[in-house]
């Protein structure tokens, strides 16, 4: 989530690319809504306001099926230097149930639809500062959703993101690969329930060096790798004794599980 403060005031703020109208009394300016969230929303385009006015606003869904109009207190206007466009943030009045139940769906519109344009126009071959400059201007809560059903691609962009909720959302995804279960294996940052939901998962519940590596992560629960430790082979509990770092609990459980004889050797 972001630290801009109408973000913590108003909750989740969501990137838009909406076609707005924006009218000041009688005159209607063509714009576009920059981001969307329940208590107002970021207009751009090329049209001039004062903080306080109240105006009305029109927003349109991509598919054009969908309208939400409501009316709004300009609450502040900047200008964006690279567009040489007005950008004016607008909070909606008090919504009718059923402008609220149009803004939700305009919401749901928004969450569920294209990726967000920040990684929709970034190359393949963007580097590293190019990609997380990008994602940080996507908010936690698009982010999350778009992980859950990212392409390839995608995911590749969103590996590079730091926050564990995000990484929690890949490991959602239907489409994602062993190689990029193990690849996320190797991150120090993972929360523990994604750990936890990982040793569920039967895509992998099967693999037993993947067993091994949730069970040896460093933010592994004693109960999670204490599972998943039952369920190894001879050889993959001979593997995971001779881990570093492993909890110690883990390993004395493991070597009081082996036959004295076959310890031998280790």
């Amino acid at each position: 989530m972001s630290d801009d403060p109408s973000q913590k005031r108003h909750g989740y703020r969501f990137l838009a690319g909406l076609k707005a109208t924006v009218t000041f009394g009688a005159s209607e300016s063509p714009c576009q809504a920059v981001d969307l969230h329940r208590s107002g929303v970021m207009l751009e385009g090329s049209f001039s306001a004062e903080e306080n006015g109240m105006v009305g606003v029109s927003l349109q869904s991509a598919s054009e099926d969908l309208r939400f109009e409501a009316r709004g207190r300009v609450t502040h206007v900047s200008l964006n230097e690279e567009t040489g466009h007005t950008r004016l943030g607008l909070q909606f009045e008090a919504l009718s149930s059923a402008e609220t139940k149009n803004l939700e769906s305009l919401v749901a519109r928004v969450i569920e639809g294209q990726n967000p344009a920040p990684l929709a126009h970034l190359a393949r071959d963007a580097s590293v500062a190019e990609i997380r400059e990008a994602l940080g201007k996507i908010p936690t809560a698009h982010k999350i959703t778009v992980a859950q059903r990212a392409l390839p691609l995608e995911r590749s962009f969103l590996f590079h993101d730091g926050d564990g909720q995000v990484f929690e959302a890949l490991c959602r995804n239907p489409q994602l690969t062993m190689p990029e279960v193990i690849r996320m294996l190797r991150m120090p940052t993972l929360l523990p329930t994604t750990l936890e939901l990982l040793s569920r998962d039967q895509r992998w519940n099967a693999n037993e060096e993947i067993k091994i590596t949730i069970a040896t992560h460093p933010r592994v629960t004693f109960p999670v790798a204490d599972r998943l430790c039952r369920t190894l082979t001879l050889l993959g509990i001979r593997k995971v004794i001779r881990r570093p770092g492993l909890n110690p609990a883990i390993k004395n459980r493991l070597v009081q599980s082996v036959p004295h004889k076959q310890l031998q050797g280790w």
